[in-house]
Parts: C-alpha cells; structure tokens; sequence
C-alpha cells in the first residue's frame, strides 16, 4: 500500500498517481508572439471563430445530440452553437441538482427558453443506491469522489447512445481558476495548487506531510516562462486526475471543445486575458448576445455583463443568507451543485444509510486507523460540526476499495 498516494485521497478527493489513458494535452506550438499586436476586439472574433469551428467539426446533423446543461457558461455555449446547426427540437438537454439553487434554476431557465427537449433531475428525489455507485466506481477508474453525479440509471435509459457535448477541462483553458497567489518555482506553484485544491478541509484526514506529494505532481518545465505555473499544474494534476475521470465517466459518447486550435490559442494570448475568464466571456458575450442576456452563476445569478457593483451586491446578499442559515435553516445555498450533503448525511435515509454502512467497513481494515472515524460521525450526526466533506471522502475510499480499487 502506498500510504502518500492513499492520503492524497483524503486531502483532494483523487489519486495523485493517475495517468489519465484517455485524454493528454498538447503544449506544442504555444506562441506569444502570435497575438501580441492583435487588438482585443480581433481576439474576440478569432476565439468565437475557434469557438464555433471547434463544435462545426464534430457535428452530424443525422446523429441524436444531448447537452448536459447548468448555471455555467459552456454548456450555454455549446448549446448556442449547437442551435446554429440545428433546430432545438433537434437538441435534448437535461439538469440536475437542488431546486431553488442557480445550477438547477439556470439550466431548466435556458432550456425553457430556447425549447429544447429538456428533463429535469432533482437529487432532492433521487434515491442513492450502494450497486449504482460501485459501478460509478468502475466507470470512473476508481478514481475520484462519489456521490457527485447524476442519477447515472436515468441518463443511461435516456442518452446511452446520443453524442454527449461537453465543455469539460476548455474553460480552465481560458482561465477558469484564478491563481491569487503566483509563484516563480514549480515547488510554490505546487503548494499553491495544494492549498486551492483541498477538498477535505474541515478536518485534517491525512497522517503525510505534503511534500510528500511532490512525487506524483506532473509539469512541464518547458513552460516556465511562458504560463502561469499554477495553471500548468491545474491542467496536468487537477484536470486530468479529477476532473476528466469524473465528470467524463465511461459508458457515453463525448464531444469535446479540446480543439487544438483552440486550446493552442486560449495558451498563446496575453496571460492577462486570462484572469477571471476575461477574453473568454468578452467571446460569448458577443457570439451569443441572446443566451448570455440570461442569468449566470458566475454572477451570482445576474447577466454576464452585469455591472460590478450589483455584482457586489447580490454576493453580499448570498453571503449574508449563508451566515444566516448557521443560526436557522430558512434560505436554500443557492451555490449547491448536488445537493446539501451536510443535511443529507443527517436527514436522509439514503445517504445516511450508505455513508455510515461504507466508513464503518473502512474502520475494520484498519487502513486509515489514524482517523477517528467514529468522532467524526458522531460530531456531524449531534451537529457540532459539518464533516461531510470528510465522510463523503471516507465512504467513497470505501466504495473504490469493494469496486475492486487497489492501494
């Protein structure tokens, strides 16, 4: 057993020893130069250009296309494109999540409003099921969290055999994280990455220090003077390793916006078009005026083009509804992608019955015997703390190791 590459699940959700076998990115053929005396405006039209070109290759009319479709902006995106090809009646969609949250509310907004066939998964009504996650399990390599999708039995009945269109990994192209903190070595881009990628954080599940990590983290040293390293190290560890097994589990035909040209060109333009998606939404914001007139989460739920100010101001409301549900329970986060797990560990018998089955069978390996695992349980079930970060990692170490994950 590997106790560094173990306890880097329980840090990040993931297994930092992945080799992704089915996606690889191409650095080749990076030029700053390029676009340097290129106007702003120039750049717009040649990333929506790409943009469209990207999704024009991959699309055949006499096929059945599906889009997954969110509060985000590549689905919207693609969706947009899509709809330049064919009618929407031609186009299905789906969402899922928690109502009254802006993943679930925009999505089924957007797709109302264009009139695609559309289906709509509340997870508030989804029953989770041990059979169904070790089979996630096995479609995702055994390699990333549970309990963060779908319901996988329902998009199989209805989509197995459509063309799946999805933006994943693109937007992180163009900038999606930004990086506070820049570092000029790879080793403080390393640790940077560490301290942004955390998904356990309320309490510390791992007995390894983190350089003990650095072994499993890739980069590329060619790149040095030309990215920021953070962004190196987000594509080549995060992307690959949690990203692209999770989101893009097996068993659906993919279409995907990793375009050569034009990731080639989100990697060649100013660094500083990057930060907080600039160029990126400056492109749709332009390409699709009337899709991106319509609510967005990166705004909390306000247009793309929103200014600052109410910007400001709906965050401020947002987090003043978060501060007021630790006293009493009344506004739903509207930041929620799934659904509340805090609340659903506690309250539903689905979640409460998987989670409690699966990290009390992790207890009697004894692989983890540093964890108090029962303490942890007790303190999130009496509400004296929120482990559910903690408790989803725990079972889902558990549910890997049963699908036959080997450590």
């Amino acid at each position: 057993m590997d106790l560094v590459n173990l306890n880097s699940f329980l840090k990040f959700g993931y297994f930092l020893d992945y080799k992704n076998p089915n996606i690889t990115f191409d650095f080749s053929g990076i030029d700053k130069e390029k676009y340097k005396n290129v106007t702003e405006d120039e750049l717009v039209d040649i990333g929506i250009k790409l943009w469209k070109e990207a999704i024009q290759k991959q699309f055949n009319p006499n096929e059945k296309h599906v889009v997954p479709l969110s509060g985000g902006l590549d689905s919207r995106a693609i969706l947009a494109t899509l709809l330049e090809f064919t009618k929407a009646e031609n186009i299905y969609t789906y969402t899922f999540g928690t109502p009254k949250t802006l993943d679930f509310d925009i999505g089924n907004l957007l797709a109302k409003k264009v009139g695609t066939n559309h289906t709509k998964y509340p997870l508030t009504e989804y029953k989770y099921d041990v059979e169904e996650l070790i089979d996630i399990s096995k479609r995702i390599d055994h390699q990333t969290l549970l309990f963060l999708h779908p319901p996988v039995s329902e998009i199989d009945r209805l989509f197995s055999d459509f063309n799946v269109w999805s933006g994943t990994i693109i937007d992180v192209f163009f900038g999606r994280h930004t990086h506070i903190q820049k570092a000029n070595s790879w080793e403080n881009a390393i640790n940077n990455s560490f301290k942004e990628n955390e998904f356990v954080t309320s309490i510390d599940l791992t007995n390894v220090e983190d350089e003990q990590y650095f072994k499993f983290i890739n980069y590329d040293d060619d790149l040095k003077d030309t990215l920021v390293l953070e962004h190196v190290i987000d594509l080549l560890n995060r992307q690959l390793k949690f990203i692209a097994p999770h989101v893009l589990m097996k068993g659906y035909k993919y279409k995907l916006l990793l375009d050569k040209s034009l990731t080639r060109f989100a990697l060649s333009i100013d660094n500083s078009l990057l930060e907080n998606q600039y160029l990126y939404k400056k492109m749709f914001l332009r390409g699709f005026p009337k899709l991106f007139s319509l609510p967005t989460k990166s705004n909390f739920g306000l247009p793309l083009n929103t200014g600052r100010v109410k910007v400001l101001g709906k965050r401020l409301v947002n987090k003043m509804k978060r501060i007021s549900n630790k006293f009493i329970n009344i506004f739903p986060n509207p930041g929620i992608n799934y659904i509340d797990f805090n609340e659903g560990i506690r309250n539903r018998e689905d979640i409460k019955k998987i989670v409690y089955r699966n990290i009390m069978d992790l207890k009697q390996r004894k692989i983890v015997d540093w964890i108090d695992i029962d303490e942890i349980w007790k303190r999130h079930i009496n509400k004296t703390a929120d482990h559910a970060d903690a408790l989803l990692t725990l079972a889902s170490l558990e549910i890997h190791l049963k699908a036959g994950k080997k450590i």
